[in-house]
């Protein structure tokens, strides 16, 4: 998403105080600018929907609820991420991949440590670099706000565990505000990217630092479960998906860990 894009967004609701109306018409446009593919247009979409639900509350959220593509074009871009699903390679890793990351644990990169934190609590990358996180009394557990909730559970903190056998709660909360005060001043994309760099370089080539997260999930899976859940079931659990979908949690069972 251009930040161009998302300026002038803001910039036209400060000058022009535009009602819901113009300023739908005004978001089509910029969603539809170059000539985007439907994928880009409905992520277009999504990011302009929470720049205004976090910078402009005078618009509510009935009228956000209408910011959106039409309806086919949304249709057609399931259906492509069905097709993708079905296409996605089987991703291996091993104790090897496993050791190069708990490695990083005393890295004093904050990129290297970006990967070892996500790995351990399989959080998303916005959610290791921003979201307020709490420290439990049960060691391995914590409670994040969290990305990709709905509006009414945007300020709602979820527990979650750390791998087991690797650092406490309280020690994964120092690391990480240690790792934020290190990377102030950057934005989230820039982070990201500095992070991608390094999974490329000390995990697979081919991976990115949001593949962490599978790569926790199915870990976890294979090494902490006592309840026996079958995989999706799992993966819905440790990654706080909605409980309703498995949607979500599909994403991730192209994982494969093998010891």
């Amino acid at each position: 998403m251009s930040r161009k894009s998302l300026q002038k967004l803001h910039n036209f609701i400060l000058d022009e105080n535009p009602n819901e109306k113009e300023l739908s018409a005004y978001v089509k446009e910029l969603a539809y600018n170059n000539e985007p593919t439907d994928r880009t247009v409905t992520v277009r979409y999504s990011v302009f929907k929470k720049h205004i639900r976090d910078n402009h509350p005078k618009y509510d959220d009935d009228f956000l609820k209408t910011l959106r593509p039409p309806a086919e074009l949304t249709n057609r871009v399931i259906s492509e991420n069905k097709d993708r699903k079905m296409q996605r390679k089987l991703v291996s890793f091993n104790d090897k991949t496993v050791e190069n990351i708990l490695d990083l644990e005393n890295s004093t990169n904050p990129y290297e440590m970006a990967i070892y934190l996500q790995f351990i609590s399989g959080r998303r990358i916005n959610e290791i670099f921003e979201s307020p996180v709490r420290i439990s009394k049960n060691p391995r557990e914590l409670s994040m706000q969290l990305s990709k909730k709905n509006s009414k559970e945007k300020t709602k903190f979820f527990k979650f565990d750390l791998l087991k056998d690797t650092i406490d709660n309280a020690t994964f909360k120092q690391k990480l505000n240690r790792l934020r005060t290190s990377t102030n001043g950057i934005t989230l994309t820039d982070f990201t990217n500095r992070v991608n760099k390094k999974v490329r370089t000390i995990v697979d080539k081919d991976l990115s630092s949001h593949d962490l997260r599978g790569m926790y999930a199915v870990y976890r899976f294979e090494t902490d479960n006592e309840d026996k859940l079958n995989m999706l079931g799992y993966i819905n659990k440790v990654l706080n998906h909605n409980s309703t979908s498995v949607d979500s949690s599909q994403s991730y069972s192209n994982f494969k860990y093998e010891s």
